[in-house]
C-alpha cells in the first residue's frame, strides 16, 4: 500500500505472517493496518507492535465473511464488477499458459516466482454442427 510521507506503509496483506508480522508492524505508519488473510505455513504469530508500543490495527479476514453474508456478498459482488467492466480494476496478470502446458504452469506456480495471476486457457471445443 502507499506510504505516507516516510511513515511507512498504510498497511499490509499477508497471507503467512508468523513471526514476519513483527516486521511488517515496525514497516508500518502508525495507525496503519496489517490485513491477516490466511495461516499458510501454520506458525504462531505474535502480536505486533508490543516491542515498541506502535499503534498499528491488525486484523484478521476471511472469505465467509462476505460468502456467509448474502447482502454484503451482493454489495462486494457489484463492488467489484463494476470496477472490472470500468477499468478501474485491471488483473494483475504474471504468465498464460495453455491447457496443454498444465504441468509447466503447475512448476512455475510452486517456484513462487510469479508476481500476479498464472492463467491457464481452455481451447473451446467446436460445436459439432
Amino acid at each position: 500500500m502507499m506510504g505516507r510521507a516516510g511513515r511507512g506503509a498504510a498497511g499490509f496483506y499477508d497471507a503467512d505472517p508468523g513471526r514476519a508480522v513483527e516486521d511488517l508492524a515496525r514497516a508500518t505508519a502508525p495507525d496503519g493496518v496489517i490485513l491477516i488473510h490466511g495461516s499458510l505455513s501454520g506458525r504462531p504469530t505474535p502480536m505486533p507492535g508490543l516491542d515498541r508500543m506502535h499503534p498499528v490495527f491488525v486484523r484478521p479476514y476471511t472469505l465467509f465473511e462476505f460468502t456467509g453474508d448474502t447482502a454484503r456478498l451482493d454489495r462486494a459482488r457489484h463492488f467489484i464488477t463494476t470496477g472490472l467492466v470500468s477499468g478501474v480494476f485491471t488483473p494483475a496478470v504474471d504468465r498464460t499458459f495453455d491447457l496443454a502446458d498444465i504441468v509447466q504452469a503447475h512448476q512455475y506456480l510452486e517456484a513462487g516466482a510469479q508476481v500476479g495471476k498464472i492463467v491457464v486457457t481452455v481451447p473451446r471445443e467446436e460445436s459439432a454442427s
